[in-house]
């Protein structure tokens, strides 16, 4: 665990703050969350895996009366996390190994479970903590070098993400896909090609004008096609 620890905060310290932030992927599942939320009677929600804030900032400026609680098993995020959102309850906690002890209409986990050794107590901690919805962000098609490099363990397919939430006590709703085709499989691609894969760490002017330009770019994606997967759930 405390290898683990160390890892994520390193990460957060050093890589994923402003890829959170401006990078155009993250900004796109953002606005295809919120749209999620628009769509669904949920008053409650818990983001497992928050880490800074990110989705939970969006949700509170764009969600009136939704009440907001997130966790994060790196202490560094969370410490990011409490900055921005001071009214918002926020606990470290291991979905491998733990759950909180409420239920929320609506759990999030947000390219979270590809990180997970045991993937598969993460899904029933996090069915268990939801009240009417799960919504669950991941990867799926061939895993790049540079996923390796920040934690993936694995993508998933369709069948897996379905099999291991109905394992969890789960009826799935909806799966699918996002970044066909220019973020997956172009870019996504394309990048581990350069020098030092993705941008990493703070981003210069350069590199918001490139993640301002994909961001547009990625509009022209095809509709729920691409590796970006998004699962909904409910419990059965």
């Amino acid at each position: 665990m405390p290898d683990i620890l160390e890892q994520y905060d390193k990460l957060w310290a050093d890589n994923w703050g402003d890829q959170q932030k401006y990078g155009p992927v993250h900004r796109h599942q953002r606005r295809l969350l919120l749209n999620l939320m628009r769509r669904l009677d949920v008053h409650t929600l818990l983001d497992v895996g928050c880490g800074s804030g990110d989705n939970l900032a969006a949700l509170s400026r764009e969600i009136s009366g939704i009440k907001l609680t997130g966790t994060d098993v790196s202490n560094k995020a969370l410490a990011m996390a409490r900055k921005r959102l001071p009214g918002v309850k926020l606990s470290q906690l291991d979905i491998q190994k733990d759950r909180l002890g409420e239920q929320f209409d609506l759990v999030l986990c947000n390219q979270v479970i590809e990180h997970l050794p045991d993937d598969i107590s993460g899904f029933r901690n996090l069915g268990a903590m939801a009240r009417k919805w799960v919504v669950i962000a991941t990867m799926r098609g061939r895993m790049r070098k540079s996923e390796i490099a920040i934690g993936h363990l694995r993508n998933y397919s369709n069948i897996d993400l379905r099999s291991k939430a109905e394992s969890a006590g789960l009826e799935v709703v909806d799966i699918w896909g996002w970044g066909f085709p220019f973020y997956s499989p172009l870019y996504r691609s394309a990048i581990e090609w350069l020098p030092g894969g993705p941008p990493e760490g703070k981003f210069g002017l350069l590199q918001k004008t490139v993640a301002a330009f994909l961001y547009r770019l990625y509009f022209l994606n095809i509709p729920r096609y691409g590796d970006v997967v998004t699962m909904l759930a409910r419990p059965k």
